[in-house]
Parts: C-alpha cells; structure tokens; sequence
C-alpha cells in the first residue's frame, strides 16, 4: 500500500473533462463511488473508492459521500485591483441616463481611476488581498487579475507590482496581466500608445499577457494591432476585449495574432466564430457582465459551439460588475446564455485554464495539479440548477485542505 499524503472520497459523483481544451460535445469522465490520491501538490490516481482505498493509504482523508468532486474553479477575467465604488450609477442607468452623460457628471471608468490612483500601495495591496481571500471561499483556485484602472503607464507598472505581491501569498494562484483600458482624458492619443509600449520593457516581468480594450469609446481596430504587435514582439501573450459595446472589427484581429482568449463578444458577427476556432483561440463569456449592462446582446453560444470553439467563463470583477462568486458567472451562462450544466463547469475549470496557457490544472487526472472543489451538492447540473448560495463545501488548493480561520479568511488546514 502506498502512502500518500491526501485521499478523497468515496466521492459520490466525480465529474472532469478528459483533455483540454473541451468542445461541446466532448466526452467527460463521470464516476460515482470514486476516490483521488493526492501526493504532494499533484493528483497521481483517480478511480473507483474500492481500488484507491485498497492501493492507497494517509493520515489525511477527505470523506465526500453525497457530495460532487470537480477541479477548482479558474476565474480568467477580472478586474480585481481598483479603489472605491460606483453604486450611485445603478440607479442612474436605471433611468435610462446615458453612460456617456455618467463620464461627464465625473463618473464611470475615471471615478475609479481617480480613487486607485490616489490610493496608497497598502490600501491597494490590502484590497487585492482581502478580495482573493474571498474568491477561494467560492471555489476559485486561480485567478486572472488585471491592471487597467491606473491608465497612464507608470500608474500600470504599479498596480501590476502591487499584484505581482499577491502570488504565493493568497490561496489562488494569481495570473496578471497588463489591460490597456481605455485612453487618459486630455492626452494625444498617439503619444499615449506610444508611452504604452515603452511601459513594455519595464512590465515584461510583471505580466504573462497584454489585453487591448477594443471597442466603441476606447482603442480603435488600427490602435489595438499596433499595441498587440508591440505586445507580442516583447513575448507577451494577448487576450482581447472585442466587441462588447459594438462590432467595429475588433474580432477580425484573430485573423493577424495568436489571441488566447478572445473575451465579451456581444456583438461578435457569427461568422466570426470559424476564425476563432480556425486559430484555436478560446472565447471567454461574461455573463455577470450581460445582466449589469442591462442588455439583450447576447454572445453567439451556438456558432462558437458549432466552429468548435472552446468556451471560457469569467467573473469580469469590476466596479460595474461586482461579484466575485464564480458559481454566479456559472449560473447565469445557464440561465442567460442557454449553456448547458456540463458545458458550464467544463468552460469554469478546464477551458478557463486554457485560456490562460495554463496545462497542469483544471482536469482531475494523475500529474495534474491537486485543486479540487468539493461540493455541497450531489451532482453536476446542481451547479447551475441552484441559484444564490455558495454550494462548496471544501476546497483544495495544491494538495492542501483550505479551511476558514476566525477572520474569515481561508488558510491552510494541518491534517492528521
């Protein structure tokens, strides 16, 4: 018998894609009565309880009768590291006051520039910190965190060493990325994009990828290529904000870059999504997002499903989207989106890994990475059936049981 240092199970429904990246349709490994041996931070054997039991023995055991297994959560957009709030603007939207009017009144993405760049490296670093303490009680294992609300790049270059601080000090594993939002107030735009790819030098260790915010009201087609160029001859990988507000050819861009993730696509054309999967870039879908722009775009789920085009799910944590809970971005990609239970964790866990050139996670497999989620919930589709309760009951990150301190936060718990 060989002595691991974590088993769980009997698991009463284990459910994980078998290889990555997973198209609908795929097959995916659903095992009842299952168990997993954990050695050190990686899984080295899935299977039958009754065989892992037998062929594996620790002073540490998770028991999960009842209860679904899957890998941790994997969060690939958000917009974790910004001060302050903009609530006041719901009730303004509400009726019907235009976003362009809420930037003149002195609100919008300048209100929240404007407080993070007068914040403090502490209260920014407190911030970040508390916030991902936070996901990880909803099953979050690794997490995307960009930078974007300083705007000019020495303010870009300091909240991306801010989030550099986090790695290895937070429960997620933290993946950061250099967004370039949207262009300051009052500066040339030409000088401006110019500064940015100068910053480059400098954010080439902070940042394992750049994402252009290519819309309507932020960089035209013309000034998003030359930034990715930039970005990608520097060894950045790219992901894209295409086509949320409008479809002004921002999803065209995959036709000239290796795009990893392209992410909104609300107005994505749908013959868009054959170049997508041509590229094998994956698409990223917020639908947190959908429900806060008030907005009956939806992305083209059935082209992007029938191109072959892998799915992504993000929160997209931001002072316009507030949640930090994954299993919302889950829930409502069911209820909004029309995408399926399975589909829904396959795009949470496997697919959002991938999106993020991340290949060690995300599959409940031998050599993978030991993030699992134990659920309080005793199959799959409970994950987008139940609305509004955090439904994990355990989390594992990197072959350690994650438990809640008396501050509420989630530590590593001593086994044994």
């Amino acid at each position: 018998m060989r002595g691991v240092s974590l088993l769980i199970g009997p698991i009463g429904q284990l459910v994980t894609a078998k290889s990555m990246p997973w198209r609908y349709g795929d097959d995916v490994l659903i095992m009842e009565d299952a168990g997993i041996a954990v050695d050190d931070e990686s899984i080295v054997d899935v299977g039958p309880w009754d065989r892992i039991s037998r062929e594996y023995d620790s002073k540490c055991r998770v028991p999960a009768e009842g209860s679904l297994v899957t890998a941790g959560l994997v969060d690939p957009h958000t917009h974790l590291l910004f001060m302050g709030s903009r609530e006041d603007e719901l009730e303004l939207k509400l009726q019907g006051v235009p976003y362009e009017e809420i930037l003149r009144r002195g609100g919008g993405i300048y209100k929240t520039v404007n407080a993070t760049v007068n914040a403090t490296d502490d209260e920014l670093r407190r911030t970040l910190f508390g916030r991902l303490f936070d996901v990880a009680k909803y099953g979050t294992t690794t997490i995307e965190v960009k930078s974007g609300y300083g705007l000019l790049p020495s303010e870009e270059v300091r909240l991306l060493r801010i989030i550099n601080n986090a790695i290895g000090s937070v429960p997620p594993d933290v993946v950061p990325t250099y967004l370039i939002h949207v262009p300051p107030r009052d500066v040339d735009r030409r000088d401006y994009i110019k500064a940015v790819i100068e910053s480059f030098n400098v954010a080439r260790g902070l940042a394992k990828f750049v994402d252009v915010f290519c819309d309507e009201g932020a960089f035209t087609v013309e000034e998003t290529r030359e930034i990715m160029r930039e970005a990608y001859a520097r060894g950045f990988g790219l992901r894209l904000h295409a086509d949320e507000i409008a479809y002004i050819g921002c999803s065209d861009l995959v036709n000239e870059f290796n795009i990893a993730s392209m992410d909104h696509l609300l107005n994505m054309p749908e013959k868009n999504a054959k170049l997508l999967s041509s590229r094998g870039t994956v698409a990223t879908l917020l639908p947190v997002t959908v429900l806060s722009l008030m907005t009956n775009r939806r992305p083209p789920v059935k082209a992007l499903r029938e191109a072959g085009v892998p799915i992504a799910l993000g929160s997209d944590f931001s002072p316009n989207s507030w949640s930090l809970n994954m299993q919302y971005a889950m829930e409502f990609a069911t209820y909004l989106l029309g995408m399926t239970p399975i589909e829904v964790l396959m795009a949470s866990t496997v697919n959002a890994a991938y999106s993020l050139g991340l290949r060690d996670r995300g599959i409940l497999q031998p050599g993978y990475l030991a993030d699992i989620v134990v659920w309080d919930v005793p199959n799959y589709r409970w994950l987008s059936y139940e609305l509004g309760r955090n439904k994990v009951s355990l989390v594992i990150k990197r072959g350690n049981i994650l438990e809640a301190t008396p501050e509420g936060v989630l530590a590593r718990k001593e086994c044994g």
